[in-house]
């Protein structure tokens, strides 16, 4: 395998830990301790990018029409050039920092600081922490390469026990909790000192995780459709598993508490955005970057349905609409309301495709910002101040303003929306969407009227996505415009895309990750959307299908990638005939 590219590789890693250095996220972790005292957050990102470097160099190529795969050993090899590359730019780095001033660097980058540079090397002095990182590199990005090369069976429980591993340290403020309100001590588990797993509890962790994987890579499979037969030939085993699923999401608030409560109300409320989201991109192939819009409609018109008042300098004053329904009874009336909304905003885009749709409904959605926060509609929905008392949904005084009762208001719209997404899924409507998403002139020419299907596909994905935006103001009890900017189409997108395009576990899964896991580990909230970058990246070079991938998606893909290996097959034997042919007057003479 050529130097270069390894070095390029083990390069591209180290200008990654010198990112995540200069944004502060590197100094934010350094006092997270997820095993004992010697794992930190800091020491885990400072060697996972010349593993991630190891990883990445040694995939296979395609060379001179043969698939090239490496052995265990030269994956080591190269994986450890690759780490080298890694930790030796991040080493240099330390060392022409503290050559040329920490002050005068700081003058650019104001998170580099003398603290920052204690954690980079690793609490010593800065040769010593250039020499740790240079041959920790080295290390990591052996084993990187040398994981690479493992058997997927061996290879998949090995990296999902590490990463629950390293999860549960960092749920240190969380699992503690939960496990103390179900009557456990949780001593032993993690150390009341550093407040991260103690070495006893990550072992068990691991062991734990690495043998619920290792049964699930064996037999989880067969039994999954063991199962999935058994539902088919008795329709009423599919009711009792989904009330035993039931019956276990009810028990959550009374578990583990308010916070873990609040956390899943908004992660419930996004995967309402990332279900209806999903109808328009995942099965019909329209690219909505301006999906806030029907969130923002969902929650105001809730607002002025059920009673809400504006807020004003001297205190609240009546909308110059408004209507005093219950909350059940507006709910149907939003629905249709936004259906109506997605109507008008996919009538103008019909005849768009690809970037030029996502284009247009973005700046759709961002006129939907503005307007509610124009002085045009103040008198309606009350401008940058916005409105208040909005309706807590209560059912016989029982309020829902509550996170632990909001838990199952929330659980009971999402339960709706899987149902009803799956269902058209599965239907002829699905179908006619998913043979536009594959080719639409193709779907045309064979009957399907793309334009109908296209207003039902917008239509549909408005009204799922404004019963997102009606339990936000029900969570909420007040509406300003800064809660309807452009990030929550990215968000909603970032779902869907991480879950997996079609797949309704995917967005349940998607949600749970880039919505509940910054909401329980409140110290990256700033850094949110570099995680959110960071994840997506990452995604589209691992695991393009997504984290729990549509079955049809995941062929499509898989399609493309043996045509593209045939393509590069085909040119390289191109190019040994091309090669042979000896040239008209060579050989003569």
């Amino acid at each position: 395998m050529p130097v270069g590219r390894l070095v390029r590789t083990g390069l591209v890693g180290g200008v990654v830990s010198l990112f995540v250095a200069m944004t502060g996220l590197l100094a934010k972790v350094a006092t997270i301790h997820l095993v004992g005292v010697q794992v930190t957050g800091a020491r885990v990102l400072l060697l996972l990018s010349p593993f991630i470097a190891g990883y990445v160099a040694v995939r296979p190529r395609v060379v001179a029409g043969q698939i090239e795969r490496a052995t265990t050993s030269s994956a080591a090899t190269y994986g450890s050039v690759a780490g080298t590359a890694a930790g030796g730019l991040a080493a240099a780095a330390l060392l022409f920092t503290d050559r040329f001033g920490v002050e005068r660097i700081r003058a650019i980058f104001i998170e580099i600081d003398p603290p920052l540079l204690d954690v980079i090397s690793f609490g010593k002095s800065v040769v010593v922490g250039a020499v740790i990182l240079t041959v920790g590199g080295a290390i990591a990005g052996a084993a990187g390469g040398a994981f690479r090369t493992l058997n997927p069976a061996v290879r998949r429980p090995i990296g999902t026990a590490v990463g629950v591993t390293l999860l549960a340290g960092l749920l240190q403020r969380i699992i503690p909790i939960a496990l103390v309100q179900l009557g456990i001590r949780a001593n032993w588990l993690y150390s009341p000192a550093t407040g991260g797993l103690t070495w006893l509890g990550a072992f068990l962790v691991l062991v734990t995780s690495l043998a619920i994987s290792w049964l699930w890579a064996r037999r989880g499979i067969a039994a999954r459709d063991r199962v999935r037969s058994a539902v088919r030939e008795q329709p009423s085993a599919m009711i009792i598993v989904g009330l035993i699923g039931i019956g276990v999401l009810i028990t959550v608030p009374l578990l583990f508490g308010a916070v873990i409560s609040e956390v899943l109300g908004t992660v419930m409320v996004f995967m309402l955005l990332g279900i209806g989201l999903n109808i328009v991109v995942g099965y019909a192939g329209l690219l909505d970057l301006g999906y806030v819009a029907f969130f923002g409609f969902g929650a105001y018109a809730t607002a002025l349905l059920t009673g809400a008042t504006l807020n004003t300098t001297a205190g609240s004053a009546a909308p110059a609409f408004g209507m005093h329904l219950n909350f059940y009874v507006a709910i149907p009336v939003v629905i249709l309301l936004a259906a109506g909304v997605g109507l008008l905003i996919g009538a103008p885009v019909l005849r768009l495709r690809g970037d030029y749709l996502a284009i247009v409904t973005l700046g759709l959605g961002e006129m939907v910002s503005i307007l509610i926060s124009s002085n045009w509609f103040k008198p309606l929905v009350g401008g940058p101040q916005g409105m208040r008392n909005v309706t807590d949904a209560a059912i016989a005084g029982f309020s829902f303003r509550d996170p632990q009762h909001f838990f199952y208001l929330a659980l009971a719209f999402v339960l709706v929306a899987v149902f009803v997404s799956w269902r058209l899924a599965n239907s002829r409507i699905g179908r006619a969407w998913n043979a536009m998403r594959e080719d639409e002139q193709v779907a045309d020419a064979m009957g399907i009227s793309t334009t109908r299907f296209k207003l039902l596909a917008f239509a549909t994905g408005g009204a799922v996505g404004s019963l997102g935006g009606a339990l936000f103001a029900v969570k909420i009890g007040s509406l300003t415009p800064a809660s309807f900017e452009i990030i929550v189409s990215i968000t909603a997108l970032a779902i869907v895309i991480l879950g997996g395009m079609g797949s309704i576990p995917g967005v349940v899964v998607g949600a749970l990750v880039l919505i509940g896991l910054p909401g329980l580990l409140r110290e990256f909230e700033e850094f949110r959307l570099l995680i959110y970058g960071a994840a997506l990246v990452s995604i589209m070079i691992l695991r393009p299908q997504g984290l729990v991938p549509n079955i049809r998606r995941s062929r499509e893909l898989q399609e493309e990638d043996r045509s593209q290996d045939k393509w590069a097959e085909d040119l390289a034997a191109g190019e040994e005939v091309a090669a042979s042919i000896t040239p008209l007057g060579e050989g003569s003479g």
